[in-house]
């Protein structure tokens, strides 16, 4: 069976009441076209001091952009990055922004955005790393700064507000028109010219365009950079020095195969798999517990993928490409049968009933082109 390209995204509203999916109450509407949302899921750190671009340099997976000297201050508008272990797993995925408070200190500074349930624990995680640096590392109060993302579906956003109160803007290059990141003052909410919607939206787009976020995708120690897509959303600068946790990640991009990687994927019942990615706000179908194994329906062979969590009907997938997509890793490669259904089923547990679920993996176009352009000219990324 072909696989679309996600440009044919059909978004399908429904009121009818559902099985709850996730701990909210009710799901979360379809985006709209044009909007923004206040990221709280999302908190601030504050990393500042006269060694705080070297100091960071050594644990993110991207390059630090140069220091202006007349200034002192970073010349970047911001980047998306992740710390990792020793190992080379994921801990956390940030964004890092210059901190424009700086600018007249004359002092290096920047603020990491960073999943909200992990803020203290990454907060410990740069402290540790300290040792004789001179930085300081705070927690930003939310009442402080606010992360906030904005987008339009036909072009870049272009409608911003011009407040004072916006301290950082910066293009969200995950993936095609993804949006705008923003950081503002957290004394009053932004107003702009767009659909004002809950942070639970935006989680839907993103997920519908496979952009993984937050340690609850992304599993802390257990992530693999290269299998979040990190190398595809320009999180990985494959040419810096060294870092925590890059000999792996280098090994794996220049020595190894990528056989699995983050998709966004549909769940369904009985019937023929879907042929598009539709979100309904009010699905007929039960949701597995995350880390759920994903099997071939006839229930033979390995696993072949891992549900991560979802909102409704769709969700996020480590997925076998091999197995679950048409892409081509080698010419050695297993092509996916057209006829292969694969499923998810869980137990009953004491808090929770037993079910199955049939699950469909798609390939977003951003993702297939940047496979394609690796595969043709040996790079992954602008960064890599």
């Amino acid at each position: 069976m072909r696989i679309p390209p996600t440009n044919k995204l059909a978004i399908v509203p429904s009121f009818r009441s559902c099985r709850r999916l996730l701990s909210t109450s009710a799901h979360p509407p379809p985006p709209p076209p044009k909007g923004y949302a206040h990221l709280t899921t999302r908190r601030l750190i504050s990393l500042r001091g006269h060694d705080a671009p070297r100091f960071l340099q050594g644990l993110i997976t991207q390059n630090i952009p140069f220091i202006d000297s007349s200034t002192n201050h970073s010349c970047s508008q911001g980047f998306y990055s992740a710390f990792l272990n020793a190992s080379g797993r994921v801990l956390y995925d940030v964004y890092i922004y210059p901190d424009s408070r700086l600018r007249e200190q004359h002092e290096p500074g920047f603020l990491i955005d960073v999943d909200a349930q992990e803020v203290q624990s990454l907060a410990r995680h740069l402290k540790r790393y300290k040792l004789r640096a001179k930085v300081t590392v705070d927690v930003v109060d939310d009442g402080e700064a606010q992360v906030w993302q904005a987008w339009d579906d036909t072009r870049p956003v272009d409608f911003l507000p011009d407040v004072d109160h916006l301290w950082t803007v910066c293009e969200d290059r995950r993936a095609e028109l993804m949006g705008t990141r923003l950081i503002a003052s957290g004394e009053r909410n932004l107003e702009m010219d767009a659909e004002l919607v809950d942070v639970g939206t935006y989680a839907v787009r993103r997920i519908l365009r496979g952009v993984a976020e937050g340690q609850s995708e992304i599993t802390k120690e257990s992530a693999l950079p290269l299998e979040c897509n990190m190398d595809y959303m320009n999180g990985i600068d494959f040419r810096k020095g060294c870092y925590v946790g890059q000999e792996l990640t280098i090994r794996t991009r220049h020595t190894g195969v990528v056989r699995k990687r983050i998709l966004p994927v549909q769940l369904y019942g009985s019937g023929a798999a879907p042929e598009i990615l539709e979100y309904r706000p009010s699905p007929s179908v039960a949701t597995p517990p995350n880390d759920t194994n994903i099997n071939r329906s006839a229930g033979k062979g390995r696993s072949v993928g891992k549900w991560l969590g979802g909102i409704g009907n769709i969700g996020l997938a480590l997925c076998r490409l091999e197995n679950m997509t048409n892409i081509t890793l080698n010419s050695r490669s297993i092509q996916q049968s057209p006829t292969d259904e694969f499923m998810l089923s869980w137990p009953t547990e004491e808090d929770r009933e037993g079910g199955e679920v049939r699950i469909k993996a798609f390939v977003p176009d951003w993702l297939r082109t940047r496979i394609s352009s690796r595969d043709t000219h040996g790079e992954s990324s602008p960064n890599g």
